[in-house]
């Protein structure tokens, strides 16, 4: 984004996301550790804390804001009337790769409970770093708290190996462009590409069920069954009409008429000849 001024510069463009906010929490003023084991709050005279603040998380870029802020009288208002402002800040500046910038440098839970845990803050104006106690009345509270720092280095994480893939994509796009034959082939075959994701693991299996006719024999006769069954018991005979008299009836009629016809000639003949 450029200036308004158009000197030609760039300004950077600053991100900030809020991950937490609490409307109560407890400051102390801790003494410094009794052994190497961590913090303990038993130590920092829990009924009296130092002042009671609210807490805002919020992630600038790369960077992890801890703003503890507080109520005063506004000066100048009517009576009773405050406002907020930064009682203490913890900049977190987490680097995977350094160990002395892990979050336990910044934030430290206590060994003897949940609810408590030893922040370093550090001066604007001069410098100096000192930690101090930060109490929840609740423990879901103390646990979002944890969460949101957990967020936060999980989304690094995330980020850093999606550069670095991303990375290795440009690289193999600049060295196919200039790469040819097969010297450009060795080098991208070289190169280390993401794996991917449809891989079988190991002791992964595939079981592919085929449906074949000819797979199991019983079912490769069913369908001729099916078809016999169908020509005995599916077709019937038509019956015949009502009028209609069989046929050995009518040739036993016509026999019988004939021989009858043959009887009367003869006697004819014989009654002519007396």
């Amino acid at each position: 984004m450029s200036d308004s001024g158009g000197n030609g510069t760039d300004e950077k463009v600053v991100i900030e996301q809020r991950l937490l906010k609490i409307d109560e929490i407890f400051i102390y003023r801790i003494p410094p550790m009794r052994s190497a084991d961590g913090h303990r709050a038993e130590d920092w005279n829990l009924a009296t804390p130092l002042a009671t603040c609210s807490l805002i998380v919020a992630r600038r870029d790369n960077d992890l804001c801890i703003n503890i802020m507080a109520e005063r009288p506004k000066p100048g208002a009517p009576a009773g009337a405050t406002e907020t402002y930064q009682y203490a800040q913890s900049n977190v500046q987490i680097d995977n790769s350094n160990p002395g910038h892990k979050i336990e440098h910044w934030v430290n839970p206590v060994v003897d409970s949940s609810r408590y845990f030893a922040v370093r803050i550090k001066d604007s104006k001069t410098g100096r770093e000192a930690f101090i106690g930060v109490g929840f009345r609740e423990r879901t509270d103390a646990t979002n708290f944890r969460m949101s720092i957990e967020d936060y280095i999980n989304s690094l994480k995330r980020e850093e190996k999606a550069t670095a893939l991303r990375e290795k994509f440009e690289q193999s796009l600049s060295l196919g462009d200039q790469s040819s034959g097969e010297s450009g082939d060795a080098n991208l075959e070289k190169l280390p590409f993401p794996k991917s994701s449809l891989s079988l693991k190991e002791g992964e299996k595939i079981h592919i069920n085929i449906n074949s006719n000819g797979a199991n024999p019983a079912n490769k006769h069913s369908p001729k069954v099916k078809k016999r069954i169908v020509g005995m018991i599916g077709f019937k005979k038509p019956p015949p009409p009502p009028d209609a008299t069989p046929a050995s009836d009518d040739s036993g009629d016509l026999g019988s008429t004939a021989n009858n016809t043959a009887s009367d000639v003869d006697w004819g003949d014989f009654e002519a000849d007396l």
